[in-house]
């Protein structure tokens, strides 16, 4: 009889399952002596198709598919098991990876002891670091039946890779709960724990578990009345069916289940915990209130179950909303979304009084509050938090235009940063360029307006009305609107230019920059010269929802700049009101408006709205406009966009950008390669003695890649002279190897960067670059190793 069925089920799995199959490659044991059954639960996303390529080359190998959507791994899982024919079952997640001897020490120690069932622990990674979880420091080999038990179930989560007789399953017709969508392993587990009479525990690091960010809400990453229930049914069942071996479930484990639970009621909430569901909810944690009040629990955890005891609903609904502090100077771009973002979060607002000036005192009280920061501008409100925001914490940034024009980005610290948002594609491109930030730390995050919320008017007056809203500084193109004006007052005189907004002697930073008031003194004498006196009506600030409906052109005639307009919403309240924006070409321009609204000369813009001579003509052409609004910049467009980003950005970004330029002084490099080919031999880095310990290597590479080449098929490896691990980077089975990460090699002739960050424990006395994929070629066509 075959040894081992390592059953794994899978579900739209491309972009996890290859580290998965990778780690299944790798396996130290005869192939006849175990089989990998996959279970594909209807994917669409081509898993069913990459599985059975992968399966192909491996006669042990083999790939079976459900017939319809179970919804949860339980199904898929009891489907596998009814194929399987090993003596002993091995559950794994497609997302996790297994140790290559895992299978060898399990099956040793399960034919060494006649065991029913073996259990290790596991490896943590989550996305910056590894660490042990599971582990079980005291023997338990003489423990009774029971108290296994009750030690395994109190400490260790009830996590699925386990080698399990199959027989055992068979007998006792155990299955897996496919009713449940959360908490379904901890039920199977007390069944097997139950029927079990040789349970054993090995000293062994089963798999890793990858905890990493997933671009969809999976079952633990979206949390709502199904998950409470579900949790429920699992903490009430598992305290019934393990009393009956004489464990107490709920003081061995419900701590951490609760705890769990209700932090990922914070964390993934999906607003549909019903009242219904909270009153059963508060009767069971009432019930048990002796027993959770000894818990030791954090404020945070606290602050709900203070809801709970006192059957609070609307309570409870306000504590389980995430922390988010929104911080900078001039919100006005932000404040009118809080009442949008207040059904999802609670809100402190840290608002600062210059670019870098704050009280520090309030902004401290803020941090230790938040569990989200929205840093709106990218000045040094941004600096501040990147330099204080804590592991447990997310920050996140938003840039205008502005900020590229100043030197705050520079002093941020974009390891401590989830995501930076950009108002438009064409600043998106630009963050990137000048931050030197990776793509995937970027995100496009366009300004929004309420285009319901605006008077519109069916007067044909607005057939010869022009707006300008903004006209400072001088980029935003004034003297280009005047002389539009000119234009169209040469085929009719009743055309007009309404100006909104401030006027340059009202504001000092315009009136003392002479370049600025020479612009603006040429526009005064071209209105003079060409007797616009009329024609000209400056407005001054006005509430744009109701003056803008009888404008029927709001004009957007900036000058085209390296950094133009980041995305000018004024076109937007145009048509928002009922008309049109009508726009100058400008770089990026392209990527927030219609084509049919951007012009590439002041003589187009003429010949268009001089056209637009009756309202039907002009209704039909602002319509596509005002679709487009209500579609892509809506408020709930973007407060849909902003949670999403809050919700999937789970980790931060270590990977560093490219040092700045002003870092110059306190940076060395210590290598430059060029043009080297990869062996598996390797390309040695010995490093000074400066460079092995209490310092950061900033690694810079890019790479040459051959057709054939794999995820990590290459990596660095340190050699060090004692065992301190160095953060991000695995130990390796094989001795020669060591500590050692993959490089990416995803992407030919890009330049990557790896931050090495080195403890005063470390020592590390050389680097490797080492080829993994034995048949791939691979070129180092630039390497950098600089030591800060």
């Amino acid at each position: 009889m075959m040894n081992i069925s390592v059953i794994i089920p899978c579900y739209n799995a491309i972009g996890k399952v290859e580290a998965c199959i990778a780690s299944l490659k790798n396996i130290d044991y005869p192939d006849s002596q175990y089989e990998v059954i996959f279970v594909d639960d209807c994917s669409k996303d081509g898993t069913l198709a990459y599985l059975t390529e992968q399966a192909a080359q491996h006669p042990n190998w083999k790939v079976l598919k459900m017939n319809q959507n179970s919804g949860s791994p339980s199904e898929p899982r009891n489907l596998g098991i009814s194929h399987a024919v090993g003596e002993y079952i091995f559950f794994l997640d497609c997302d996790d990876e297994i140790f290559s001897d895992t299978l060898n020490i399990h099956m040793q120690a399960a034919k060494q002891q006649n065991a029913d069932i073996v259990r290790g622990y596991l490896i943590v990674n989550d996305g910056n670091k590894h660490f042990p979880a599971n582990r079980i420091l005291e023997n338990i080999d003489n423990l009774s039946k029971n108290e296994i038990i009750e030690t395994i179930i109190r400490k260790q989560s009830t996590t699925v890779p386990s080698l399990i007789k199959r027989s055992l399953l068979k007998k006792h017709q155990v299955k897996w709960h496919s009713d449940l969508r959360m908490g379904e392993d901890t039920i199977y587990l007390a069944d097997v724990l139950s029927v079990a009479n040789r349970i054993v525990y090995i000293d062994h690091p089963t798999f890793i578990y990858n905890k990493k960010i997933n671009e969809e809400a999976s079952s633990t990453q979206s949390y709502g009345s199904r998950e409470l229930k579900n949790h429920l049914t699992v903490w009430q069942t598992a305290q019934e069916k393990l009393a009956k071996q004489g464990v107490d479930y709920y003081t061995a484990r419900l701590q951490v289940g609760l705890q769990t639970a209700i932090q990922s009621m914070i964390t993934y909430n999906r607003f549909d915990i019903s009242e219904n569901d909270f009153i059963e909810f508060s009767k069971f944690i009432n019930k048990n209130k002796r027993l959770i009040n000894s818990f030791n629990y954090n404020t945070r955890i606290k602050s709900v179950l203070n809801e709970i005891y006192n059957s609070n609903y609307q309570g409870f609904l306000e504590a389980i909303k995430l922390r988010l502090v929104i911080a900078g100077y001039d919100l006005k771009f932000i404040k009118p979304v809080l009442p949008e973002l207040e059904k999802f979060y609670q809100i402190q607002i840290d608002e600062w009084s210059g670019h870098n000036t704050h009280n520090e005192q309030h902004s401290e009280k803020c941090l230790q509050w938040a569990e989200i920061v929205f840093c709106e501008w990218m000045l040094g409100n941004a600096v501040w938090y990147s330099q204080r925001i804590k592991e447990n914490q997310k920050l996140f940034i938003r840039m205008h235009r502005f900020e590229l024009t100043t030197s705050w980005f520079k002093q941020i610290d974009f390891t401590k940063v989830n995501r930076v948002f950009a108002v438009s594609l064409y600043f998106f491109e630009k963050l990137v360029e000048y931050t030197r930030i990776s793509r995937s730390q970027a995100c496009l995050l366009p300004n929004y307006l309420d285009s319901n919320d605006y008077d519109r008017s069916e007067s044909e007056e607005k057939l010869f009305n022009l707006g300008i809203i903004g006209i400072l500084p001088s980029r935003k193109g004034y003297l280009n609107a005047l002389k539009l004006l000119k234009n169209l007052i040469n085929k009719d005189k009743k055309y007009r230019l309404y100006v909104y907004g401030k006027m340059p002697e009202e504001l000092p930073w315009v009136k003392s920059n002479p370049t600025e008031m020479t612009y603006f003194n040429e526009c005064k004498q071209f209105i003079k010269q060409h007797n616009l006196q009329k024609h000209v009506i400056v407005k001054g600030w006005v509430n744009v929802k109701t003056e803008l409906k009888n404008i029927g052109f709001i004009l957007s005639t900036s000058d085209n700049e390296e950094i133009p307009e980041s995305f000018h919403i004024a076109p937007a309240d145009g048509f928002s009101s009922g008309n049109q924006g009508i726009l100058l070409n400008w770089n990026g321009v392209e990527y927030i408006y219609p084509k049919k609204y951007i012009f590439d000369s002041l003589e187009l813009m003429t010949e268009h709205i001089h056209a637009q001579n009756t309202l039907n003509k002009f209704n039909r052409y602002n319509q596509q406009g005002l679709e487009m609004i209500q579609e892509r910049y809506s408020v709930e467009a973007f407060v849909k966009q902003l949670r999403r980003q809050f919700r999937i950005s789970a980790t931060l970004f270590p990977t560093a950008p490219a040092p700045r330029e002003d870092d110059t002084a306190n940076r060395k490099c210590l290598v430059e390669i060029s043009n080297r080919k990869l062996t598996a031999e390797g390309i040695v880095i010995k490093l000074p003695k400066e460079a092995q310990s209490n310092c950061k290597l900033i690694l810079e590479y890019s790479l040459q890649l051959s057709a054939n080449t794999k995820v990590n098929a290459a990596l660095v490896a340190l050699k060090s002279a004692n065992t301190e691990p160095v953060s991000g980077f695995k130990l390796s089975d094989l001795k020669e190897i060591g500590l050692y990460k993959y490089l990416n090699t995803t992407a030919g002739g890009q330049n990557h960067f790896l931050e090495i960050t080195l403890s005063k424990n470390n020592m590390v006395e050389q680097l490797r670059f080492v080829l993994w994929q034995k048949d791939a070629d691979i070129e180092l066509t630039n390497v950098n190793l600089i030591k800060f």
